[in-house]
Order: C-alpha cells, then structure tokens, then sequence
C-alpha cells in the first residue's frame, strides 16, 4: 500500500509508543524494561507499560515543540481498511544555549512505572550526552537538527520507512542551511552512512549495544 509522511498528532501518541516499545525490543527496551522488574507492573503487562510510558514521553516532547513525523500505510482504493501509522521520527531543532538547558533530566520529566529502570535510564541518557560533547564539542548538537529517534514497525521493515522519514527531516535542514546529528545502533548505521552521515568520535557501549554519533552536512556542490 502507499505510503506517506505527515505532522504526527498527540492522538498517535499511543501508537508511537507501541512501535518504540517493539522497534527496540531487543536493544535499549532490553535494558530500560529488564526482566527482574516485570513483576512490578502495574497493568499486568510490562510491554503495555513501555507502549505507555513511550506514548507519554512523546505527547510532552510534542507539547515542547519537538518536530515530530508518522508514516501512514494508507489502504488500496476500493477496502476498509483504516491508515495506519507505521514508523516515525522526532526532531529537535537548532536551539539556544538557555533553551538546551532548560528543565529538568528527561527522564525526570515524565512519570516512570515501576517497570523502568529509572536509574539505568538516567545513566544511559548522561553517558548519551557526555559522548555528543565528546564527539561535537561543549555546544553539542545546538546548532544542528538531532534526530531524536526513528521507529519503525517490525512487520513493515524493509519498505523504505526509515530512510524516508530520515530524509524528509534532511530536506528540511537543507532548508535552514543546517547540519543534523544523530546516534545510531548497528541496526541503523548502514541506512544513515547511505544517506551521507558520517561517524563522529568513537562508538560506545550501552548495555550491550554499540552506539556511535554521525553527522551530516549538506553536500557541496562539485563534490564526489
């Protein structure tokens, strides 16, 4: 079925949540959901409580202004069938040094179900800033369009989703005369290397999986 890209909605905040929880299963979900606290649930489900706890997250960084897009799997003509959002992606834009570090930790800002690692999470999300700074220098990603994060359903992988989510955010960097960042998983690596990012300083481990920054900057003219 064809697909399309759109402003995504508060009202799609579960579904995001639910692609998060899935897209990740067995990488940062592994180590922000562990297993020895699933008996903690508060629905019965830990799954659920990832999906929600995702959702939630998603409807404040939407409210923050945080650039956020969905995939829609729209029906053939002629069927039923209702669109569905099938993968999206979030942006935070070139801001401030005030704005940047406004608020409290991110993990901080949304309530937790016991099922979280809240601790885990906030060293996961340090350790994530101490590497930009690393790789970038003090200003970090400031100046730049950060792809916060892309989740794609896993039954619709392998349809193009993520890369053109990704490069829809790209065109609209171009747009502003702006470079973009992102930290990337070995899931992910080869798909952004093909869309011109480039690794940055050196990757790292996070609870089993390796990270690495990458960056892209608009291609001059005449270059290979």
């Amino acid at each position: 079925m064809p697909l399309r890209i759109r402003p995504a909605t508060e009202a799609d905040s579960f579904r995001i949540g639910c692609i998060g929880r899935d897209a990740f299963r067995d990488t940062v979900s592994r180590a922000l959901f562990p297993p020895e606290l699933y008996s903690k649930s508060p629905t019965g489900d830990p799954g659920l409580d990832e999906a929600l706890w995702r959702a939630a997250r998603n409807t404040r960084r939407l409210k923050e202004g945080k650039l956020t897009y969905v995939a829609i799997d729209d029906p053939q003509d002629g069927t039923t069938a209702e669109p569905e959002v099938v993968g999206y992606c979030q942006w935070e834009l070139p801001c401030s040094e005030e704005q940047s570090n406004a608020g409290a930790p991110e993990v901080d800002r949304d309530p937790t179900p016991p099922t979280l690692d809240r601790e885990r999470a906030r060293a996961i999300m340090e350790m994530g800033e101490r590497k930009i700074k690393e790789a970038l220098g003090e200003e970090g990603h400031r100046d730049l369009w950060y792809l916060m994060i892309l989740g794609v359903d896993p039954a619709h992988q392998r349809r193009g989703i993520g890369r053109m989510l990704v490069q829809h955010g790209l065109n609209l960097a171009r747009e502003q005369g702006k470079a973009a960042f992102l930290i990337a998983t070995p899931e992910g690596k080869g798909l952004y290397q093909s869309l011109g990012f480039e690794q940055v300083g050196d990757a790292y481990d996070v609870y089993g999986t390796v990270h690495c920054s990458m960056l892209w900057r608009e291609p001059q003219a005449g270059s290979a």
